[in-house]
């Protein structure tokens, strides 16, 4: 499953168009949801039909994706996906630029470390639930002065997913685009600004999504943080 990025890949387009002429209607199309930084078109032989297009940030991309796919572009309609990799402009851009050999091994690194500060997040819930524990390694006296003193409740695995502090420009339809990449989704609500509320079928599914889009870069400055919501 492909994370949203600022960079579309876009099939099924008509090879006969010629090249100048495909790159500025592309442009065209693309410009209605946001700057477009780049498009790359390729005729040659086993890439002919395809397109990709590099797009100023997320929520431009997400924005023409979910408008343009099955657009119908000189009579044939288009296929738009996000593209495996950020491209290397946008890279540059932002400062996350690497040499494509060592993509690959930064990635592995990062799903590693995602996955352990998973189950670290995961290990200290399932501690603070047991509240009193008989057989606490705990001082005593600690114990005693604690049991009055207020505790921030902790809020077990659902099938609802809580997003808080989000930047202004996030809107339903981009949540929307990022949570249905994954099986289960049902539906988000902003009941205010900032805060969000995202339904799966169940909570197997909210999990998945939750390991999979939390500390997403929404903008340049602003990161998603999921937790789980009360059922």
């Amino acid at each position: 499953m492909l994370q949203p990025i600022a960079t579309l890949y876009v099939k099924n387009i008509d090879w006969k168009v010629k090249k100048p002429l495909l790159k500025r209607a592309l442009y065209s199309l693309f410009s209605r949801h946001g700057k477009v930084l780049e498009v790359n078109v390729l005729r040659r032989e086993g890439l002919r039909g395809q397109a990709w297009v590099i797009m100023e940030d997320v929520q431009a991309a997400t924005a023409a994706l979910q408008a343009e796919n099955g657009f119908t572009f000189f009579e044939k309609d288009l296929v738009i996906e996000y593209a495996k990799e950020k491209s290397d402009r946008i890279a540059r851009l932002d400062g996350s630029f690497v040499p494509k050999a060592k993509r690959r091994k930064i990635k592995e690194e990062q799903e590693q470390k995602d996955e352990q500060e998973a189950e670290a997040d995961a290990d200290a819930a399932g501690i603070e639930k047991v509240p009193d524990d008989p057989e606490s390694k705990e001082d005593p006296a600690s114990n005693d002065s604690g049991e009055n003193a207020p505790q921030e409740p902790v809020v077990p695995p659902s099938k609802y997913l809580l997003a808080q502090n989000l930047p202004s420009e996030c809107n339903e339809m981009m949540l929307g685009m990022l949570f249905r990449q994954y099986k289960g989704y049902k539906e988000v609500r902003l009941p205010r600004a900032g805060l969000a509320f995202v339904e799966f079928e169940d909570e197997p599914h909210a999990t998945l999504a939750m390991n999979g889009l939390n500390g997403f870069k929404l903008t340049k400055s602003d990161t998603l943080t999921l937790t789980y919501g009360k059922s």
